[in-house]
């Protein structure tokens, strides 16, 4: 009985074997792909940290700002003081006006005013050449715009003429809107603009920083020329995270200082790392100069951005034109 039983089930087994190898539906054994982990292991790297900063002033015109930019061009090294202070800071700083129209003492149409037509480290008068720059006059166009005019700089025929060398593809780029209106373009908005921007820098949203010296909309205590509220304006600020302080303000030289010490902060003093440090092994070098690891005077490794903040006491030792600060860690095991 013992046997007969057996001998049915091996009967049936192979039966069940059988139909199925016949089946069209029958399953096919894939072999379980391998999981490999992969790990870094003592890989040297060495990055270098120097910072460029492309800024313009988009100065409004028109015929009601020559208060406010004799107020601007009087305060302007009160923005401009931290970023000169970073010796390391590699910036371009050039003013264009609202105006896309002809008429006006100043060139008008994205064209960078002044000459020279920018201010970097190495002018021999810089500050001095910005704050007659910012006093673009007020005989230009009625209809203020900001962002056709940005856009024209920024791109030919401009870009490789009137205004070549002051764009940088690898540089942050700060704008800086000064108006007592909205934005009076007729083909392009807030939305286009930042997209447009945006490409130019490769998708870094990091390296587009805004400011405004405008009126807001919930402001009621300074003169707005027209009616129309910044709409437009305050939507780009919106998008870029920008930010901005009050045309009238009392206290705008102190707010005008502010954020020009928020640009130092955010472009010269943080420096991010191409891939995880063991922050042992991280050394700082600007030339002949070895930069410690130290909060005020040196710099810190911040885990959370994989990045070095560098202190506000650093004593920059001059070095020779072009030098930067190299960074060499070995990487993480993870």
């Amino acid at each position: 009985m013992f046997q007969r039983l057996t001998y049915s089930a091996a009967l049936i087994g192979a039966m069940v074997s059988g139909l199925m190898a016949c089946s069209p539906e029958t399953p096919k054994l894939v072999p379980r792909p391998e999981v490999k982990k992969e790990r870094v292991r003592n890989v040297g790297t060495r990055v270098t940290f120097n910072p460029r900063v492309d800024i313009l002033f988009v100065v409004d015109d028109s015929g009601s700002m020559s208060t406010h930019q004799q107020n601007l061009s009087k305060n302007i090294q009160l923005f401009t003081s931290g970023i000169q202070s970073n010796q390391i800071l590699d910036y371009h700083i050039g003013v264009i006006t609202t105006s896309m129209d002809s008429f006006g003492r100043t060139p008008g149409r994205g064209q960078l005013v002044g000459t020279p037509p920018y201010i970097q480290r190495s002018s021999p008068n810089g500050m001095q050449d910005l704050a007659k720059n910012l006093l673009v006059g007020t005989d230009g166009s009625g209809q203020e715009k900001f962002f056709e005019p940005l856009m024209a700089a920024l791109t030919p025929p401009l870009l490789t003429g009137g205004n070549a060398g002051f764009y940088r593809s690898d540089a942050y780029l700060v704008t800086v809107f000064i108006t007592d209106t909205d934005d009076q373009s007729d083909n392009l908005q807030a939305d286009q603009v930042y997209s447009n921007i945006l490409n130019m820098k490769a998708g870094d949203k990091e390296k587009i920083i805004t400011y405004g010296v405008y009126i807001p909309s919930v402001d009621r205590s300074c003169d707005r020329s027209g009616e129309e509220e910044p709409r437009q304006l305050e939507r780009w600020f919106t998008l870029t995270g920008g930010k901005t302080l009050g045309l009238c303000d009392p206290d705008y030289g102190q707010k005008l200082a502010a954020i020009g010490d928020d640009l130092a902060e955010r472009v010269g003093k943080t420096m991010y790392l191409s891939r995880p440090p063991d922050p042992n092994t991280i050394s700082v070098i600007y030339g002949s100069q070895v930069i410690p690891n130290d909060p005020a005077r040196g710099w810190v490794y911040d885990p959370v951005r994989n990045a070095l903040v560098f202190g506000d006491q650093i004593d920059w030792v001059p070095q020779p034109a072009g030098t930067q600060v190299e960074v060499d860690f070995t990487s993480a095991v993870y």
